[in-house]
């Protein structure tokens, strides 16, 4: 028999009686963003016994500001989207009638192992999971410069990677965004809606992404674009807050430009620390799959931003979560 859950305000979980968990579940999908949410309605569709473990639902979700190419949704916020994927599996996961599926939020995964045919999932909490299959969907995480500043600044201290939720608070500011790609571009979007004084710096010559973004961001007169520019430190003042950045433009030499908060936007990094002894990585440490969604480990599966696929977009990561989940279930179907 299932435990009883409750779902408070945040839609976080809660078990009543964890020992009620299966002893082996048939599936353990690691990450809430559009491929894991996905995976685990699917993996409940075909009757198996599925943990879900994320530290936040949503993934790249949570920062997109417009989307307008999920197909039947003319327009959406990448949190509205995400409310309703998650919705979603909040309504199976209650429905404990028909399909066994666990929640677990806020809770990282720190380790995989794999002994025989059983894996091993151990989270930052002290807990330990036992499955028969591992559908991993972890997505990114923001990459950072390594620079003077940095560390003290992304402490709640002026610099940001989350537009969506952090650009009400710099209203009225000097900000400055450090990239020159779509999430570059769409933050600074983001941000006239709370001020008209924003900077763009590119190390290239260019910016890259999107047409229609690159249109809206030259034609704004709010934006202002610097190319071939190195941010050398971020400046803080004497209460550790952002009070500008060093950079050099082009065969200049280092100058200091003001600014009151800056967002970070110059790539994520997979986030597969946890499982790089136990499936193949290619160059950029993203999981290599087949177009099965097969990693080099079996029963090992990865879908999303975190495994080598060549588009990462909410609608290609959602298609292979299903993918993994199915296909897992297929694994499991051949080894027994």
């Amino acid at each position: 028999m299932s435990p009883k859950k409750d779902w408070n305000r945040t839609g976080s979980c809660t078990l009543d009686i964890e020992r009620t968990y299966p002893e082996v579940f048939d599936m353990i999908i690691v990450g809430a963003g559009p491929a894991g949410m996905t995976a685990a309605i699917y993996g409940a569709r075909r009757k198996m016994k599925i943990l879900l473990v994320c530290g936040n639902v949503g993934g790249q979700m949570n920062y997109c500001n417009d989307i307008e190419n999920w197909t039947g949704v003319a327009q959406s916020t990448g949190p509205a989207l995400r409310d309703q994927f998650f919705s979603h599996v909040k309504h199976v996961d209650k429905d404990n009638a028909h399909f066994d599926l666990w929640v677990r939020e806020k809770e990282k995964v720190t380790d995989i192992t794999k002994k025989e045919d059983i894996f091993t999932v151990n989270t930052e909490a002290g807990k330990s999971f036992l499955a028969k299959t591992i559908v991993c969907t972890a997505g990114k995480k923001p990459r950072v410069l390594g620079i003077p500043g940095e560390d003290i600044a992304m402490n709640g201290n002026g610099l940001s990677f989350a537009a969506t939720s952090d650009a009400p608070l710099y209203k009225d500011k000097k900000m400055v965004i450090i990239g020159g790609g779509n999430s570059a571009m769409d933050v600074a979007l983001q941000l006239e809606n709370f001020t008209d004084d924003i900077t763009i710096t590119t190390n290239l010559d260019h910016l890259i992404g999107e047409s229609c973004l690159m249109e809206k961001v030259k034609k704004s007169p709010h934006i202002d674009i610097k190319y071939e520019v190195q941010t050398k430190e971020i400046l803080l003042d004497k209460k550790d807050k952002v009070r500008g950045v060093t950079i050099t433009e082009g065969d200049s030499d280092e100058f200091d430009l003001e600014c009151e908060g800056i967002f970070e936007e110059i790539g994520q990094i997979p986030a597969t620390q946890f499982c790089k002894d136990l499936v193949k990585l290619n160059e950029r440490k993203e999981i290599m799959t087949d177009r099965l969604c097969k990693s080099s480990c079996p029963g090992f599966f990865a879908a999303g931003d975190c495994n080598d696929g060549y588009h990462k977009q909410v609608i290609v990561a959602a298609g292979e979560g299903a993918v993994a989940a199915l296909q897992a279930h297929e694994y499991i179907l051949k080894q027994e």
